[in-house]
């Protein structure tokens, strides 16, 4: 079975991001050494949800947590029995020796009760009433089925089963048989046929005729007419009384309290803790619905192993899934500065001076042999395009221009004509709130021992940021304070005329304003030609903060 290993951007993920993972799972997925599941660390940005509405592809799952899961197990199947079932059939089941614990489910597969082995053998073992089969509502069914019997009378308004269960074996004529039988008996007769006369004016529920018996047709139209119901088994009389209550459904003998199961969004930690606490070998797994899909064991728990984790277009642990420490990490793939990003063993690493992530992923299509479809192709493209804001960053390479063209002939679209449908779709401000501007696409760097926030916000007309410019920076400032980081900036991008202003809270205001050599003005720092957060504004916050130190 193929491990199955998540690929992951980073947080507030951009094109560049989603893009990426996506890409990198349908490679890994092709190649066919695992099973590539492509992931999201927060919700998509218009710019990132034009592409995929524009190519058709889903949008990745978002993943909150890397804690191991009852759905990462290779589980067992399901044994699911239907509450009428009798004890024998749960008993035949547990002798098959595939399990311990029988999920008891009603019509739509919703767990009801456990039968375990325990549950059985006790029902079977403990000091029977006479009157268990009333009690317990068996159905007829269930005699027939567990005695293999035939039926020779079945009433159209049988007599309930609400008296005790007799085994006829006595010789006496003398023996007032009315203080042994009465109405909804049931009993089972061995030879002794000369008597049912009296037992079905008797009016017995059920009589169960053995070693294969049979009654002539008078007595059988009498026993119809009295509503009693006829059975023949080729079992012996013992062997009839031994089995007789072992037809009572298995409803009667499970648990139905404090039952114990386990959802497959449960995690293994959970799991760990619940089973230290309670004595059963194995437990349901449920899905959302309460629908029962299968059992887990303390085995599973034995043999389970960390998720794998690919990351794409990062290396920094602040802008990774917040539980990173508990998935195992086998590659990185990146454009970025090497960060701190740590692993207990060993990896594949990959990390190249180029303007997009989408880039190399391109490059390692090609050098693996493999074609990218034309739908791939173009998610790359855009990506491309995106992070390299079609070749006007500062990031950008001849690499990103060789593969942007080679990967735009395969997806067969204008770089410049999806450009401007992108970056227009992406940079329109209206339906943005300031919480949007705030949480859109930030990341959080460490720098000289510091937390620092840094957003960046693309636009074509940077007016429509002004009226919003005085809750935009509240709302900076109570996320740093909520966070524990010193500082955020934000950097307010003019694509096409090519310049940024850096909106900046918190410390070390006046070192950034030194570092870039403008003075605030109506609450921004100018910044002409910036366009790159990666290669102009980070490089740049760096010197900064060593200064300040």
């Amino acid at each position: 079975m193929k491990d199955t290993v998540y690929i992951s951007g980073h947080k507030n993920p951009d094109t560049d991001s989603i893009i990426s993972a996506i890409c990198y799972a349908d490679l890994k997925n092709r190649q066919g050494y695992v099973d590539a599941i492509p992931v999201r660390l927060g919700n998509l940005n218009p710019e990132t949800k034009f592409v995929l509405d524009y190519f058709n592809v889903e949008v990745p799952a978002l993943k909150e947590s890397m804690l191991l899961q009852v759905k990462d197990l290779n589980f067992d199947r399901a044994y699911a029995i239907d509450p009428i079932i009798p004890v024998r059939v749960a008993w035949d089941i547990f002798q098959e020796g595939l399990t311990n614990s029988l999920a008891v489910v009603d019509n739509d597969g919703k767990i009801m009760g456990i039968a375990s082995l325990s549950n059985i053998t006790k029902s079977y073992m403990d000091v029977w009433d006479d009157k268990i089969i009333g009690r317990s509502n068996t159905p007829i069914e269930n005699i027939i089925d567990v005695l293999a019997a035939k039926s020779l009378v079945l009433p159209e308004n049988p007599r309930d089963f609400d008296g005790k269960m007799t085994v006829m074996a006595m010789n006496d004529e003398n023996q007032d048989f009315d203080t042994y039988f009465s109405e909804g008996d049931i009993v089972i007769v061995g030879n002794r046929t000369d008597y049912l006369d009296y037992l079905i004016e008797r009016k017995v529920a059920l009589v169960i005729l053995t070693n294969g018996s049979s009654l002539d047709k008078d007595l059988l139209e009498n026993a119809y007419k009295n509503g009693v119901t006829i059975l023949s088994t080729e079992y012996n009389t013992f062997m009839t009384s031994r089995l007789l209550p072992m037809t009572i459904p298995v409803s009667h003998v499970m648990t139905e309290d404090d039952l114990v199961y386990f959802s497959t969004n449960d995690t293994i930690d959970l799991v760990r803790e619940t089973m230290a606490k309670s004595r059963f070998r194995s437990y349901p797994v449920v899905d959302e619905n309460k629908k029962v899909i299968g059992s887990i064991s303390r085995y599973h728990l034995i043999s389970s192993n960390m998720k794998k984790l690919i990351l794409v277009d990062h290396n920094e642990k602040n802008q990774s899934i917040d539980d990173i420490d508990q998935a195992e990490i086998i590659e990185i793939i990146d454009h970025h500065r090497v960060a701190n990003i740590s692993t207990t063993a060993q990896l594949f690493y990959r990390a190249e001076p180029v303007g997009s992530t989408a880039t190399i992923i391109s490059e390692m299509y090609f050098e693996s042999g493999l074609r990218p479809s034309k739908k791939v192709a173009g998610l790359l493209c855009a990506a491309i395009i995106s992070d390299t804001l079609l070749f006007r960053s500062p990031t950008t390479t001849d690499v990103d221009r060789r593969i942007l063209d080679r990967m735009s002939k395969i997806a067969d679209i204008n770089p410049e004509e999806f450009a401007n449908q992108m970056f227009k779709a992406g940079t329109s401000l209206k339906e943005k709130s300031p919480a949007d501007i705030v949480e859109g696409d930030v990341k959080t760097f460490t720098i000289g021992g510091e937390d620092v926030r840094v957003g960046q916000v693309m636009t074509m007309n940077p007016e429509e940021l002004e009226p919003l410019h005085d809750e935009i920076t509240s709302l900076m400032q109570a996320k740093i304070e909520s966070k524990g980081e010193s500082t955020f900036v934000l950097v307010l991008t003019d694509i096409f005329n090519e310049t940024s202003e850096l909106l900046v809270v918190g410390e070390h205001v006046e070192d950034i304003e030194e570092e870039f050599g403008h003075k605030v003005t109506n609450g921004t720092i100018s910044a002409p030609g910036v366009l790159s957060r990666k290669k102009q504004v980070i490089p740049r916050l760096t010197n900064a903060f060593v200064k300040a130190e």
